[in-house]
């Protein structure tokens, strides 16, 4: 069990996918559990997360742990459009901000192939709930 996010708090989502097969047009969807808010890494200030490293990656290089071809930022999910390689794994990093004090469930990321859904993964959120709490 994770510990309670204090509102207000910024968190780092990190989402590891490692393919099967060539996927040369993956579609990743994160839905975002409520009372969380997405931050857009590329808007805020890159030097307050130059020092910060996540599983082993420097977050101010993160853009080398994935060939994202496109990436969203919505109110309810991150999006990511992805070339993976077979057996290869790939990385994405984004940012969410606690906005609404309350437990909820964390929705599991979804990996598609936009031109063959056939081709679809859905992973494990870790943790699978989160607490987020008044400072």
């Amino acid at each position: 069990t994770a510990r309670p996010i204090k509102e207000g708090e910024a968190l780092i989502v990190r989402v590891s996918i490692t393919a099967d097969r060539d996927m040369p047009d993956a579609l990743l969807t994160d839905l975002l559990p409520a009372g969380l808010e997405i931050e857009n890494f590329n808007l805020g200030d890159g030097k307050q997360w130059a020092d910060v490293v996540v599983d082993g990656i420097n977050i101010a290089s993160r853009s080398d742990e994935a060939e994202v071809r496109h990436e969203e930022f919505r109110d309810d999910r991150y999006i990511a459009a992805l070339k993976l390689g077979a057996g290869s794994r790939a990385r994405v990093f984004y940012l969410v901000r606690a906005v609404t004090p309350g437990s909820y469930t964390a929705p599991p990321p979804l990996v598609e192939d936009m031109y063959r859904p056939a081709l679809r993964g859905v992973g494990k959120s870790v943790p699978a709930t989160i607490t987020v709490v008044q400072p």
